[in-house]
């Protein structure tokens, strides 16, 4: 058994016990290069003199903060937002019992959201992944991967066309990369991320998903593999200043791979399409392509709950076993529902996976101790 516990920190402080007492269920969604949201409910009443609770109190208010932090058995606290009240919703009825006010909250990156504008950025992607994280004050320190490709020599600078978070987003994507906010290891001290997917070997500490045998912990596992996604990108570009020419096509074989084996079906052929490539080489703009099309492999389920004893994330490898054997091994967590109230905490997942397994006539974990 793994016992949950959770604590909220509002507006940077501990919650008191009677701040506590007023939440109800809270749910955390957590999704690959998407701002992470929570939605927590109060149940409301009216006061004696006729006012409604919720109305007044500072720490249910618009952009006041809110941390919310898990932790399993004896192990270390996971934060898994912190960020301001961005929206509020109040259910009100007639019956008593009924009424419910919900708060959401969204990380940090909301303050990269805001204002649009149009600007000149100097610098490599990754340089300007740290330029614009250090203009929010919410966002105190950075975790940034180089990035594989140079600014193209041919473009000296990057053209900001909308908010700082669009222009991340756009240049993560072109380069095979993540941004997104995550919170602190402290409240209201978020980390801005640029970061390429983790190595296939980069172990995060997280318990094995087992569907069937001995320490069975997860409900179900359903995989949806889709054959002949994986594909070889190639794309060519004129110069305009001295009309030389230059082609590119990826190479799969360069892929890091979460298993022995390719996605299924044969490797397909594509053309890339135009616009990513303005700022950055070809090579990498078809590299980038190629790496995304392997994700062939996708599946989602549920673990049980006061068993399972991690706490999943978005951007971490997990090992999956007692499943079929070509399907056993290592995937990247790409989504992840965490949901807490006063009896339980559960957790939904959404994996993904660039490869196949040998099989279960190979040697490994992947055959189950006991069939039920």
């Amino acid at each position: 058994m793994s016992c949950a516990q959770y604590r909220l920190y509002l507006d940077g402080a501990a919650a008191t016990a009677d701040q506590l007492a007023r939440f109800e269920d809270i749910t955390i969604e957590q999704e690959m290069d998407k701002a992470t949201e929570g939605r927590f409910q109060v149940p409301l009443c009216t006061l004696p003199n006729g006012k409604w609770d919720g109305e007044t109190e500072s720490f249910l208010q618009g952009m006041s903060r809110i941390r919310i932090e898990v932790q399993l058995g004896s192990a270390s606290w996971v934060p898994l937002l912190d960020g301001p009240i961005v929206n509020t919703e109040f259910a009100m009825f007639n019956e008593p019992g009924r009424s419910i006010l919900t708060v959401v909250v969204s990380d940090d990156s909301f303050y990269l959201h805001g204002s649009e504008s149009v600007k000149e950025l100097q610098g490599s992607d990754d340089s300007i992944a740290s330029q614009i994280y250090g203009q929010v004050s919410q966002i105190v320190s950075t975790d940034i991967d180089s990035a594989p490709a140079p600014s193209n020599p041919g473009f000296d600078s990057t053209i900001l066309r909308g908010t700082e978070m669009e222009l991340l987003q756009q240049m993560a994507k072109r380069q095979g990369m993540h941004a997104y906010v995550g919170p602190g290891s402290s409240p209201a001290k978020s980390v801005g991320y640029f970061k390429l997917d983790p190595s296939p070997q980069k172990d995060f500490g997280l318990a094995p998903m087992v569907l069937m045998g001995t320490g069975m912990n997860i409900f179900s596992f359903h995989t949806d593999m889709t054959v002949g996604q994986m594909a070889k990108f190639k794309s060519g570009q004129v110069s305009l200043q001295d009309r030389s020419t230059d082609s590119r096509t990826s190479e799969t074989g360069d892929i890091a791979m979460l298993g022995s084996n390719p996605p299924p079906g044969p490797v397909i052929e594509r053309l890339l399409k135009a616009g990513p490539v303005d700022a950055m080489t070809l090579a990498r703009a078809v590299q980038s392509a190629s790496e995304k099309s392997a994700y062939a492999l996708e599946a989602h389920g549920e673990v049980m709950k006061q068993v399972y004893n991690s706490v999943l994330q978005p951007y971490q490898n997990v090992n999956v076993v007692g499943t079929n054997g070509t399907i056993s091994g290592a995937w990247l967590i790409s989504q992840v529902t965490h949901t807490l109230t006063r009896n339980d905490y559960g957790q939904t997942f959404r994996v993904k996976r660039n490869a196949q397994s040998a099989g279960t006539n190979k040697s490994g974990p992947q055959i189950p101790a006991e069939i039920h």
